[in-house]
């Protein structure tokens, strides 16, 4: 897998429900669930249903700093 893969994926899914956990320092989870909103060259943005945007970029996925359910 690399950056090209997962950006061709996600702009597949723009517009789908996703589901984002992000694996923060000392074994903190946050868990954000959305809308996949817009990608751009190093990030792509999810929108929160309270209207709240988020975003993450590609690398955190192929580190595993974050994992993607859609």
């Amino acid at each position: 897998m690399n950056i090209n893969y997962i950006k061709r994926y996600l702009l597949s899914k723009i517009g789908s429900r996703i589901i984002i956990v992000f694996y923060g320092s000392r074994n903190r989870k946050e868990r954000y669930e959305g809308l996949l909103y817009k990608l751009y060259n190093n990030i792509f943005i999810i929108k929160l249903p309270n209207g709240e945007v988020k975003s993450f970029a590609y690398i955190d996925i192929l580190t595993k700093t974050i994992q993607i359910y859609i």
